[in-house]
């Protein structure tokens, strides 16, 4: 098998671009790409979807047992040429001395080559020792090769090339001169959809074009070659959610779900009926339940708002029993109302009795254990917005319990009224299928004549 996973030597170095290109070579040169993302990120998998027209998958040794990630990564490889993995922030940022949830941990993982992406700006010789600091600072780094960016020149590449590939022992296999109109613009959370890039067809296009002549193929296929974990035992729960007909909610306010997890109950029975809080003034007649995944209500609130013949359609539905999972956005749009930075308001679907203030800074960032029920999962917070509280009697108490341990953290969250729980935490279901189950449980167990009429 071929593949490799790009590694960078920080955040905004240039993975995104660099793996978002290579992709996009290796698919016109007639490679059967499959594509992946380190950790929870949700923004880049649907870029490398959108090019490549064919699912993402996030690959996080932190939310994820060992087993897990390689049952996922050697699962979504089969048939296919080479594997990408893009990674994430630097090559060794992960939590801990143990470097969990990092880029070369999962390279560890899976014993996949490492391509290092190093920006050249500011720079000349010192790149040879960024890039030997890099392959010695653990003992069997995997770093196989390297790709430089914010290279000013084919002369200025070729110098670096040799000082690299004879002081360092790495392989350089091409680079990837500056270029404005390769970037892509950003949001607090990260970067702009691709579904909201206009232009993006024609920026990877133009990036394309450049890496035909800068990156050098064969000399990336020729470092690519890796062996499976063949002794990998993994199974999924035996769940028969023929019954189950979901509605999950998907446009551009809502599109934060794990690739892995809508695949796993479409592979238990489960039937998904795609419906738009944005457009959509019903929801699906077949769905018995609904799953609201995380997003940008805050960007697209007002739009949102106007819609409010289907916030009150899933407002009566609820309060006649329908079952609700939501995550992150999708709290956020079951709450009263979302209010700006600036102080606007809009009217959201009120299932709560709270409202979301969005804020300037992060307000829970990063990895988290989570109890729910009797279960245990790991789980992943990322958001600049808070829920405005005490203001009147609470209608919903708070089911989670989180904790980050290194941090000596806790705090609850997990709001749930009647058939309707929501939290702020993001979860990947191969994490803990107890918790998944708890999750199915919810979703079937609770009231059986929803159906939506």
């Amino acid at each position: 098998m071929k593949g490799f996973i790009v590694a960078g030597t920080n955040s905004g170095c240039g993975k995104t671009t660099v793996s978002i290109g290579l992709m996009s070579l290796l698919k016109a040169k007639g490679y059967q790409v499959a594509p992946f993302k380190t950790g929870p990120d949700y923004i880049d998998p649907l870029f490398h979807q959108k090019i490549l027209e064919t699912p993402s998958y996030n690959l996080d040794t932190y939310l994820l047992p060992d087993n897990a990630v390689s049952h996922l990564f050697q699962k979504h490889s089969e048939g296919k040429d080479i594997a990408v993995v893009e990674g994430v922030m630097g090559m060794y940022d992960g939590l801990g001395v143990d470097l969990k949830g990092s880029t070369y941990e999962l390279s560890q993982r899976l014993n996949l080559p490492v391509v290092l992406v190093v920006s050249c700006k500011g720079l000349y010789q010192s790149v040879g020792a960024i890039v030997s600091g890099f392959k010695n600072y653990r003992i069997h780094s995997n770093v196989k090769g390297v790709i430089l960016n914010h290279c000013s020149s084919k002369e200025y590449y070729s110098f670096l090339k040799g000082i690299i590939e004879e002081e360092c022992g790495v392989k350089c296999v091409g680079y990837v001169p500056s270029n404005k109109d390769f970037s892509l613009e950003s949001r607090h959370l990260g970067l702009v959809q691709a579904e909201e890039v206009e232009d993006l067809q024609s920026k990877v296009q133009q990036l394309t074009d450049v890496l035909e002549t800068t990156i050098d193929l064969e000399a990336l296929s020729a470092i690519s070659e890796f062996e499976f974990n063949k002794n990998v035992h993994f199974s999924v729960p035996k769940i028969d959610l023929s019954d189950l007909h979901l509605g999950v909610a998907y446009d551009k306010a809502f599109r934060f779900y794990y690739q892995d997890n809508l695949e796993l109950l479409k592979e238990l029975g489960a039937k998904l009926y795609f419906f738009s809080p944005l457009y959509d003034e019903s929801l699906p007649f077949e769905c018995n339940a609904l799953y609201i995944g995380g997003g940008y209500p805050e960007v697209f609130a007002q739009q949102l708002s106007d819609n409010n013949k289907l916030m009150r359609l899933i407002k009566d539905k609820v309060e006649e029993g329908l079952p609700v999972y939501a995550e992150c956005g999708g709290l956020m749009y079951l709450t009263e109302k979302i209010i700006a930075l600036d102080g606007s308001e809009n009217e959201m679907v009120g299932i709560f009795n709270t409202s979301v203030q969005m804020t300037k800074r992060l307000q829970r960032f990063g990895y988290a254990d989570l109890k729910y029920e009797g279960s245990t999962t790991r789980c992943h917070e990322f958001h600049h917005s808070d829920l405005i509280e005490n203001i009147k009697e609470a209608n919903y108490l708070k089911e989670y319990e989180l904790n980050k341990s290194e941090k000596q953290q806790s705090w609850n969250c997990g709001l749930q009224y009647k058939n309707c729980l929501a939290g702020y935490a993001h979860n990947h279901f191969y994490s803990d299928f107890q918790f998944f189950e708890k999750i199915v449980e919810l979703w079937k167990g609770k009231n059986e004549s929803t159906l939506i009429k």
